[in-house]
């Protein structure tokens, strides 16, 4: 069932530079100054690493995307928005290029066996079933003809994150479905999900996570449908939770593990929403958000969308 319209919400917009030679590129916003990489992998993937200071940030995804980071102080925010064009051809693009999520997160740097077991129900439709045992996924007739594997992603934007030289790292991604199409009237669904952790180990003063969130936007025109989570979840204890979003033509969810003290919404518009992790880590265990969508891309309304994570940290004990 259609999720009721968020109410629509005030914020800072992110400044992005678009490349015109079809390779990312990023835009940093630091104390430090900034510096920044490009690469085009064989399959056509690009990857941007973005490093200021005690950050570093890369994003794998399509060529002519852009890229942002901000750090302040304890907390890094970092986007990556692509545009792509609605035509039969580039709706294959992703799969014809050779590309996979998990195929992305190796080249990010992720540990493939590492990459399966975090991110296995990300890479496909359905969910890997030795990910996630329990899931139900309806698929229309039309998406078969147009895609042929309907599992393929439609497109993904995964990112890897280093933050406080070293001392906390981790990786995330989106993942798009095109599940329905009928000219340039589009139905998509989103999958996402983050997982960074504190390897500091140090007596005094270690740093730890407090906050972990992910959320996948998109440009005026187009409408969410349904998204989870849906209102904030307390969690008393590090549980096995699902996330989970319908449309008419397909119903996807995702699992992970997520830790106290709850997960949630993270800024919910019209056109935008994701999962937020708030809490405290407890020593170094990995802590974990998700998310996913349903949306509605109508005729006149662009392509055009963006995956965003933040990060926030304490020291000196929490306190």
């Amino acid at each position: 069932m259609r999720r009721p319209s968020p109410v629509l919400t005030a914020g800072c917009a992110l400044l992005l530079c678009v490349s015109s030679t079809g390779v990312v590129t990023a835009r940093v916003t630091a104390a430090a100054p900034a510096a920044f990489s490009d690469r085009i992998l064989p399959n056509g993937a690009a990857i941007t690493v973005v490093r200021s200071g005690e950050v570093e940030v890369a994003f794998i995804g399509s060529p002519g995307s852009s890229v942002e980071a901000t750090s302040s102080g304890s907390s890094v925010q970092a986007s990556m928005r692509s545009t792509r064009p609605k035509t039969a051809r580039d709706a294959t693009a992703y799969r014809d290029a050779g590309r996979s999520v998990i195929g992305d997160l190796v080249a990010l740097g992720m540990p493939r066996a590492e990459a399966e077991k975090q991110f296995g129900d990300l890479a496909t439709l359905e969910g890997d079933a030795a990910v996630v045992t329990r899931q139900r996924v309806r698929i229309s007739e039309p998406l078969r003809a147009i895609q042929g594997a309907a599992s393929t992603p439609y497109d993904a934007q995964c990112s890897s994150i280093n933050v406080a030289d070293g001392k906390i790292t981790g990786y995330g991604c989106s993942t798009f479905f095109l599940v329905h199409k009928d000219g340039d009237d589009w139905w998509l669904t989103t999958k996402m999900k983050v997982s960074a952790h504190s390897n500091d180990e140090s007596w005094f003063s270690p740093k730890r996570l407090t906050q972990l969130g992910w959320r996948a936007s998109w440009s005026a025109g187009n409408v969410l449908y349904d998204w989870d989570p849906y209102q904030t979840r307390a969690v008393g204890s590090c549980l096995t939770l699902t996330v989970k979003s319908s449309s008419p033509w397909a119903e996807v969810s995702v699992q992970g593990t997520v830790c106290p003290d709850s997960l949630g919404p993270w800024a919910v518009t019209t056109a935008r929403s994701g999962g937020i992790w708030n809490g405290m880590e407890r020593g170094t265990d990995y802590e974990g958000a998700l998310a996913t969508q349903a949306v509605h891309s109508p005729p006149g309304a662009p392509l055009s969308y963006q995956s965003a994570w933040t990060l926030s940290y304490c020291d000196l004990w929490c306190n």
